[in-house]
Formats: structure tokens, C-alpha cells, sequence
């Protein structure tokens, strides 16, 4: 969402569409600000409500419906509520949005609550039209690799660890979680320090170890090959059980040892 877009929003929000909006567009011209920094405030006020060593942050991209085909943001993109049979797109805007999971359970029979401490658009790089030149299409390609949900995944996650150190949690892990979109190579390989990732996987996603010493640096990965779903029915492994929250209440939750 653009800053002028944020400014009228706010002005409608007060009950100021009705009178001239000059002084604050002429306010904002000569201060610009940053939208990511007013949630700041609910970071530093929030972390002390999160005693343990972990810290535990939901990242997710969400869509925000549009109708009007001037906004140069806009797209059509798969509508997540559509059922598995049919597939619907919508137009609307897309955002990567990050929340704060506060551990309220361990002291006040409540849930988890999650406050909103990120919330950043992320537009899709406009597709060349048929008329386009060899050296446009080329731009294009490369343009999708740097501006895509994966890194702009990568670039948040620095942010927040950035501003959990500034905010009091330097000696705190931060914990990333999100969903099967961010289990790539280009998530994994660019964690921040100090920083954990934990997203899902498919149940028959190829995974490996890295290679044994002596087969290095020939070999970066090992050759045995495992999915998560043989770990799941391998009964020589040991299992853990932990106690988390979910919808306000416990439930049991099992990992196994790799």
C-alpha cells in the first residue's frame, strides 16, 4: 500500500472526507514517513510478555480484493477459500504480513495471541506485453528472481531480527514460521543469525543430509535420500511430545529425533 494511499485511508478513518485535505498532504510532503515503523511500539511493548529464550513469529502472504482495474498492483491470483475441485481467481492486492505470537496460555487460562508487527505489500513484476523486445523479456526474468514472496520472505526476516535486537531481544532466538510456499532453497539459505526457521513440507518432499566430511567439497549433499513422510513411519526413531496451545487449548504435538 502506497503512503498517499495510508494518508487518505487515515483522513476517512477520522471523519475527515468532508472537509480539505490540503494541510495533511502538505504535512506529508514535507515529513515522509515509514509505515513499518508504527509497529514498532507494539514489538517492544509485546516482548516482555515473552519470557522464554524462543520468540515466535507467523509469517503469511494474504490478499486484499480489489474492483478497480486502475491500480497498477493489482492482479488476478488464486482465491485460497476456492475448493480443491475448482479453482477461482480474484483480483487484489498482495501483502506479506507478520505476526508476534505472544504466549499469554503460560500465565492466564487464554490462547496465544498474535500481534500484527509487519504488514508489507508485495506486487508481482508486470508480465511484458507481445510487442516486447528480446533485452525487455530478459529483464523480466531476472527481475522475477529478485522480486518474488520467497525473498521478500528473506528480507523481512532480517528486518524483524533487526528490530527484535533494537526492541530489547538481541540475546532471544527468533523463530520464522510459515507455510509449504516458503520451503525453498532460497529461504533456507539465507536465515538470519540467530534466527530459526520452521515452515511445513510435503509429506513426499526429497530431503537430505549435507555430505560426510571425507566426501567434501566434491560433494556437497549426501546421496541417501529420505521424505518426511518415511521419518513419520520409521519406528527406530524416538519421538518427543510437547505440550503447545492451539485454539485455546493444549494439545499434544510429536517430533521426531533426526
Amino acid at each position: 500500500m502506497s503512503r498517499r494511499r495510508c494518508l487518505t485511508r487515515i483522513i476517512w478513518t477520522n471523519g475527515g472526507q468532508d472537509r480539505s485535505w490540503s494541510a495533511e498532504y502538505f504535512l506529508f510532503s514535507r515529513c515522509l514517513w515509514d509505515p513499518q515503523r508504527l509497529f514498532q511500539p507494539i514489538l517492544k511493548r509485546a516482548l516482555a510478555h515473552c519470557p522464554q529464550r524462543l520468540v515466535g513469529v507467523a509469517i503469511d502472504d494474504t490478499r486484499l480484493r480489489k474492483t478497480g482495474r486502475a491500480i497498477p498492483q493489482a492482479f488476478y491470483q488464486r482465491d485460497p477459500i476456492s475448493p480443491p475441485f475448482h479453482v477461482n481467481l480474484v483480483l487484489g492486492l498482495r501483502f506479506l504480513q507478520a505476526s508476534l505470537l505472544v504466549p499469554l496460555h503460560r500465565n492466564a487460562p487464554v490462547g496465544t495471541r498474535a500481534l500484527p508487527i509487519r504488514f508489507q505489500e508485495v506486487s508481482r513484476v508486470k508480465r511484458p506485453g507481445k510487442k516486447a523486445t528480446e533485452e525487455m523479456r530478459k529483464q523480466y526474468k531476472q527481475a522475477v528472481k529478485q522480486k518474488n514472496l520467497s525473498r521478500s520472505f528473506v528480507e523481512m526476516g532480517k528486518q524483524l531480527r533487526q528490530e527484535l535486537d533494537e526492541a530489547g531481544g538481541r540475546e532471544k532466538v527468533l523463530v520464522l514460521a510459515g507455510d509449504g510456499s516458503f520451503c525453498n532453497r532460497t529461504c533456507f539459505g539465507a536465515i538470519p543469525e540467530r534466527s530459526v526457521l520452521l515452515v511445513r513440507a510435503r509429506r513426499d518432499a526429497k530431503l537430505c543430509f549435507r555430505a560426510p566430511q571425507e566426501a567434501r567439497p566434491r560433494r556437497f549433499y549426501a546421496t541417501e535420500k529420505f521424505t518426511p513422510e518415511q521419518v513419520r513411519q520409521d519406528e527406530s526413531r524416538a519421538w518427543k511430545t510437547t505440550a503447545t496451545s492451539s485454539a485455546s487449548e493444549v494439545r499434544g504435538f510429536c517430533t521426531a529425533n533426526t
